[in-house]
């Protein structure tokens, strides 16, 4: 209200407002009122009790903006299913990112967007949780992006945290910023153009005096990855900094037809020669392997750090990792499944076999090397030998190798692998599962893992077997059925409005 209402004014208007208030507590049939009436009275006197009016002309050096907040624009997806929208508020709720993740993947491939009165919520929950912003940008939507504006701690949802182009002017002060929003850009501009944005890297590179500088930028590299950084990844194979160096190594290492790995095949085909009638191979007396300690030049292609890499199993080890495992096959003039099997044999077999477990990545068909790898990792090596490959394959690999794990290992695998998977992954690793005693702590609850990651339709189809085999009830049942509701959401084709 403005200045031109009198005292008397005012106190009508408080003594208004307070009938038309007890009027709504009491209930619109108890006072005699009719519903409309009474609401459109509080919505007026509200606004005129409290509200305040917007002066008619702001001073542009003034404190308030001198534009008002745009209009927000209609979205042009629409909103989930309200099944869908119940999930969402449930995993919200219950603080379960992983059912967070799998709606928003789902609400994608449906083409679909969070209702309105929940994009506070996920813009909120996004900056909190850095690695969730991904998932949840996709479900945002034309009014999320808008909303984003309205407040600069959710600007990661608009892209004008990352606006660091792929140029070298760009990027000249990144070191400079706090290693979160360092990375960001950094992995930004190589999203945008990693040619360019490696060349700059390198000119950052060869400035950079300080160590974590320069390994925040050579980590940079690993988003676009390619044959164009193999020169600053070559140098940086001379960084007086051991993290540095191992880290380029790592980076190189995943690149096919480098120089690394050239040199790697030579000192395997120099090294190493297969003996008693082809068995298993042993080194060449008068190979590179004969010397107790490497020459400068392979001294660095090797990890610095920790022990993994020294002496002569290390050795081994270094260049089998550098190398894909094809490139091994061939050397022994064999296929594939045959050249594994001979690494599983003789005394250097433990050293090649973690090697090659390290470049399963690079493998056409990791499947016959990752089942001869197992013979020679451990338990928690063969979770690092999963984790690095994609999760499809990954999945395929855990159950073509698990077929004698225990329990306690098979679901820290599982929890490895991102949801939902695959149905036949899903059907292969109910039947492991099914297949083993279940841990005393656990005994007749079914598995996390399966339930919250697992196919729907897959475990939905098996319930009768799931409830048979473990027949105590347990959170993850409702998350499956969280899950299933869904499911039936975005496969049903209902599009109710929220």
């Amino acid at each position: 209200m403005g200045e031109a209402h009198s005292a008397r004014g005012d106190v009508s208007l408080r003594e208004q407002w307070r009938t038309t208030v007890r009027a709504m507590v009491i209930g619109a049939r108890r006072a005699d009122a009719e519903p409309a009436t009474l609401l459109a009275d509080a919505a007026v006197l509200g606004t005129a009790a409290f509200g305040a009016r917007l002066p008619d002309a702001v001073p542009e050096s003034g404190g308030m903006p001198t534009s008002p907040v745009p209009v927000a624009p209609p979205d042009t997806r629409p909103a989930a299913p309200l099944p869908a929208l119940d999930v969402l508020d449930h995993a919200l709720a219950l603080g379960d990112e992983g059912l967070l993740v799998e709606w928003c993947a789902a609400a994608g491939r449906g083409g679909a967007v969070a209702a309105h009165r929940q994009l506070p919520v996920l813009l909120a929950l996004g900056t909190a949780r850095p690695g969730l912003r991904s998932a949840l940008l996709g479900v945002l939507g034309a009014r999320g992006h808008w909303l984003a504006d309205c407040r600069p701690a959710w600007s990661w949802a608009t892209g004008q945290e990352l606006t660091a182009g792929p140029n070298g002017a760009d990027l000249d002060a990144v070191l400079d910023l706090p290693a979160h929003r360092r990375t960001a850009v950094l992995r930004a501009a190589r999203r945008a153009d990693p040619v360019a944005a490696g060349a700059a890297i390198g000119e950052l590179y060869a400035a950079a005096r300080r160590a974590p500088d320069r390994q925040a930028l050579i980590t940079a590299l690993s988003a676009g990855l390619g044959a164009h950084d193999e020169a600053l990844l070559e140098a940086a194979l001379d960084d007086r900094s051991v993290a540095v160096h191992d880290l380029a190594l790592t980076l190189l290492r995943r690149l096919p037809g480098s120089a690394l790995a050239a040199r790697a095949t030579r000192r395997l085909a120099t090294g190493l020669i297969l003996v008693e009638r082809g068995d298993h191979l042993a080194l060449r007396q008068d190979g590179p392997y004969a010397r107790p300690e490497p020459d400068p030049v392979e001294a660095r292609d090797l990890l610095r750090d920790g022990q993994v890499e020294t002496g002569v199993a290390g050795r081994l080890r270094g260049a089998a990792a550098s190398v894909s495992p094809e490139i091994l096959a061939g050397l022994l003039g064999m296929s594939a499944p045959r050249a594994a099997d001979r690494l599983r044999r003789g005394p250097w077999a433990a050293a090649l076999l973690r090697g090659v477990a390290a470049a399963l990545p690079s493998a056409s068909d990791p499947r016959p090397w990752a089942v001869a790898a197992c013979d020679a990792l451990s338990g928690m090596e063969k979770l690092d030998m999963l984790a690095a490959l994609p999760p499809r394959l990954a999945g395929e690999l855990l159950v073509a190798v698990s077929r004698d794990w225990t329990w306690d290992l098979l679901d820290h695998a599982c929890a490895q692998l991102p949801a939902p998977w695959p149905p036949d992954t899903t059907g292969s690793l109910l039947d492991r599962y099914a297949a083993l005693p279940d841990p005393s702590w656990r005994s007749g609850r079914p598995p996390a893992s399966l339930l919250t990651r697992g196919d729907v339709p897959v475990l939905l189809a098996g319930w009768d077997r799931i409830t048979e085999r473990w027949p105590h009830h347990s959170a993850e049942r409702d998350v499956l059925r969280l899950r299933a509701q869904l499911h039936e959401a975005f496969t049903t084709g209902q599009r109710e409005s929220p």
